[in-house]
């Protein structure tokens, strides 16, 4: 049985539309000048990536990915002395907000830095 034409005003049977959930932006953070990102970081930054031009993740998987993110091995959580005491990774902005993220929520600690090394190697 043939199916009857749409007409001016009928629904569809389509899928409701699913809204997504937003992040919700943390209230009590401070300004990135607070948190220790000076001028001081965005000079060490800039010559970080330049002597680490590739995402160091991607390197270890076949791929060629420019990196754009300097980024704290060890959350920091606004310590001075481990914001600069710190090992970093050059990352692309995909394998800091996806793979490093996912890091952190699963390890802290020594077991962060393993697990670190391992997406390195």
């Amino acid at each position: 049985m043939a199916k009857e034409p749409l007409q001016h005003g009928k629904r569809t049977q389509c899928k409701p539309h699913v809204t997504r959930r937003r992040h919700k932006p943390r209230e009590n953070r401070t300004s990135a000048r607070q948190r220790g990102y000076t001028a001081e970081w965005e000079r060490f930054r800039k010559s970080f990536l330049i002597a680490n031009p590739l995402c160091e993740y991607c390197k270890a998987r076949g791929h060629i990915t420019a990196a754009v993110i300097c980024d704290h091995d060890l959350p920091h959580d606004h310590d001075p002395h481990l914001f600069w005491d710190n090992t970093f990774t050059a990352l692309c902005k995909w394998d800091h907000d996806s793979t490093k993220q996912r890091m952190e929520r699963r390890y802290s600690g020594e077991a962060l830095l393993k697990a670190i090394v391992k997406a390195k190697a």
